[in-house]
């Protein structure tokens, strides 16, 4: 951190990873109803998932398999700014329909990979198109893991976890700050909307606690 100024950009970064999120739940269960309410035998539809998913991948290759390589690579200001910022832009959607259509037509998958990449793809889009700001960080790197942080804990509503989760990956607590920032503005943003609707507000609200109460 060199100057106050960097809080605000964080904060920039929290409220799009908070738009960003409500886009990746609702894109997701979306595509998960679309699927359910399609009219055809049950083995097509991931063929169909599949196949959309290898036209999207034609574009943009990114967004294919778990893209944590892509993610490390993002970190790299160097290799970062040699992608056209419309194409930065467009991943983290095209990631959030590759996802949506993997697991919504009936294959597997999960939702913890994709949404830290999400984030990861949001953070370096906001850097490389702020990067001349006065008092940006000079690398990508902290926009990226603090994108991912702001992103998949307010979607998966688990705050303290991700923070654990961003000592560990940064071995350091340097980042904590802006993360808490990013975090506390995507998670107020997303209010009730989150990727794990089976999820409980509180441990009161379980019939089991209820009972041994």
């Amino acid at each position: 951190m060199q100057s106050p100024i960097q809080f605000l950009y964080y904060a920039i970064l929290g409220v799009c990873a908070g738009f960003t999120g409500i886009c990746y739940a609702s894109s997701f269960y979306g595509m998960n109803k679309l699927f359910h309410h399609l009219k055809l035998p049950r083995w097509i539809k991931p063929a169909i998932g599949g196949l959309i998913v290898g036209f999207v991948g034609l574009v943009f290759p990114q967004v294919l398999g778990i893209s944590y390589g892509w993610v490390q690579l993002f970190m790299d200001s160097k290799y970062l700014l040699t992608i056209p910022l419309w194409v930065l832009l467009l991943l983290p959607f095209a990631k959030m329909l590759v996802t949506g259509l993997s697991i919504g037509s009936g294959g597997a998958g999960g939702t913890h990979g994709p949404g830290m990449v999400i984030g990861g793809f949001l953070g370096a889009f906001l850097w490389s198109s702020m990067h001349s700001l006065p008092f940006m960080p000079q690398q990508p790197a902290a926009f990226v893991v603090v994108g991912m942080m702001a992103l998949f804990g307010a979607v998966a509503h688990t705050p303290i976890a991700v923070m654990v989760m961003l000592a560990e990956m940064t071995g350091n607590l340097s980042l904590l700050a802006p993360a808490m920032i990013a975090l506390s503005i995507s998670i107020t943003i997303l209010g009730n909307n989150t990727i794990f609707r089976s999820q409980l507000p509180n441990r009161t609200h379980s019939p089991k606690f209820k009972q041994t109460e």
